[in-house]
């Protein structure tokens, strides 16, 4: 009498069959180099990121922004944009690439009183109708709103005029 469950009986012998591990290896490995090149994309883009804002770019707790950014290059009659602390006023002036530096009149310059902002845009018959070029300095007198003609800071940067 045989065992039915018996290994060794021949009525349950299963012959053991060699299985690939995947159905079609080249489609794996395409797919998988696929997302790996991905994920390298998204982890190189978060590391070498700039999370830094404008504001922890400008050193002066009474400016929070400013255009154009430091150091960069601009066209010739691009827009000084100042943004200080709401409760602030400033003038400016523009020293150009020989240090002859230019009061920005107030008739000439935008001012957004309430939120301490002001704008020059150089063109006919302003004080300046184009940088000159080479490193151009702004410079920024501040002043309280509450305490006008008493300059509290000055604040200053450079940007290079190309024409």
């Amino acid at each position: 009498m045989t065992n039915v469950g018996d290994p060794g009986s021949g009525a349950n012998s299963t012959t053991s069959v060699k299985r690939k591990a995947f159905k079609h290896p080249g489609r794996f490995a395409i797919v998988a180099g696929g997302i790996v090149a991905v994920l390298s994309i998204f982890l190189i883009a978060g590391f070498s990121a700039d999370t830094t804002t404008r504001t922890q770019r400008t050193p002066n707790g009474n400016v929070t922004d400013i255009a154009p950014e430091p150091n960069t290059i601009v066209p010739p009659q691009s827009a000084i944009i100042v943004d200080l602390r709401d409760d602030l006023f400033g003038t400016i002036e523009v020293c150009g690439p020989t240090k002859t530096c230019t009061p920005i009149p107030e008739d000439q310059l935008s001012r957004v009183k309430a939120l301490g902002r002001l704008t020059f845009q150089p063109g006919t018959g302003k004080e300046i109708t184009r940088y000159q070029p080479g490193s151009n300095t702004v410079v920024v007198h501040i002043e309280r709103q509450t305490d006008p003609g008493v300059e509290i800071d000055i604040y200053e940067w450079s940007f290079t005029s190309k024409s």
